[in-house]
């Protein structure tokens, strides 16, 4: 019964998003399997007729499995620059697919919405939820530059290039001084 809702609402999205049959034509017939570690949760999904059909159980192997914690997938959905650890058992190009397909996703929200409400309640509900988007993105962008400025700046961590540039002159300046008093050292040796 929540499957069968899940998969509506699923075809309601991919319905109204910018995808198109062409999209699904190397998925189509195709069952992944995500796996959610240290959860007991195995999601199967079943790629039929251009949309994505969950499945409590599937009684075929997949072509595909993915394998990671509930955090990796959720870095690798929101794109973030994390390192993710998700395993890939299956065809790697059925992954590269997949993964293309739900980079390129983008559900009409504002459509949804309106369906269900109002087409006022849908654009300002879409309105707030570009504008957390945005702020999302502002406060990542903010956090990775102060940070940039936090280990550049306050801390003898990494040196700045001027510094470096200075070592480096101090160390030609140091070898030119040891080089004359190599050959002072040398013309008294010579007496």
């Amino acid at each position: 019964m929540v499957i069968e809702k899940i998969n509506q609402a699923i075809a309601i999205a991919i319905e109204n998003s910018n995808l198109k049959k062409k999209d699904f034509q190397k998925l189509n017939g195709k069952y992944i399997y995500i796996i959610l570690d240290n959860t007991s949760t195995t999601i199967y999904i079943e790629v039929l007729d251009n949309t994505f059909k969950l499945s409590e159980s599937i009684d075929n192997q997949p072509d595909l499995t993915l394998q990671g914690s509930p955090i990796a997938f959720l870095n690798y959905i929101n794109s973030s620059n994390v390192e993710n650890s998700i395993q890939i058992f299956g065809n790697v190009a059925l992954a590269e697919d997949f993964s293309g397909l739900m980079a390129k996703i983008n559900i009409d929200w504002e459509q949804i919405i309106a369906d269900y409400t109002s087409d006022d309640i849908a654009f300002y509900t879409s309105k707030f939820i570009n504008f957390l988007k945005n702020k999302k993105n502002e406060i990542d962008n903010s956090f990775v530059r102060n940070t940039k400025e936090y280990f550049r700046d306050e801390t003898d961590i990494i040196p700045s290039k001027e510094q470096i540039n200075k070592h480096i002159e101090d160390v030609d300046n140091l070898r030119n001084k040891i080089e004359v008093l190599e050959a002072k050292f040398k013309k008294l040796n010579n007496k």
